[in-house]
């Protein structure tokens, strides 16, 4: 789970790198969401009529998953060391198989040209508290232990014990 959420927070960050696990763990967990939207549709009725279906999960789905699909295949790229650009494979009929393959690639050791000396060493399993590489500040992420500014009051005066 870790993975897909590590994929959603990094939205539209396309440097770095993504491990084979968080690459294939974001697709299984957005594939079975997929179902899980389409099985919805289908209890809300969206394909009763078969000539205008109205499948409104399933492209909620395909709309939040377009964008952190790509830039996951392109840190994905970036892994195996290869450029970015090579994700436009998938417009060239059956050369998406290519890409395919190159999913499946081991990563690339040590350092290249796309991220710090050092690859991602991100753990899925909770060993590491956050992804190495991410968009979003520590000082707001969830479970952060950043001083929160003080408030005021009904009255009027400072209180440190509230923040809303």
């Amino acid at each position: 789970m870790r993975s897909y959420f590590d994929g959603m927070l990094r939205y539209f960050e396309i440097s770095g790198r993504s491990t084979r696990l968080q690459y294939w763990l974001f697709f299984i967990i957005q594939f079975l969401l997929t179902i899980g939207a389409v099985a919805i549709d289908y209890q809300m009725g969206g394909f009763r009529d078969l000539k205008n279906p109205q499948m409104t999960a399933t492209l909620f789905v395909g709309i939040v998953h377009f964008v952190p699909g790509i830039t996951v295949s392109i840190r994905r790229l970036h892994d195996i060391g290869r450029s970015g650009f090579w994700y436009l494979l998938y417009f060239v009929p059956f050369a998406g198989l290519v890409l395919l393959y190159w999913a499946c690639c081991a990563s690339e050791p040590g350092h290249n040209g796309y991220d710090d000396p050092e690859p991602s060493r991100y753990d899925p399993r909770g060993r590491h508290a956050m992804p190495r590489y991410s968009t979003i500040p520590r000082t707001i992420r969830m479970g952060s232990n950043a001083a929160r500014p003080p408030s005021v009051g009904y009255d009027g005066l400072t209180t440190p014990d509230r923040f809303i």
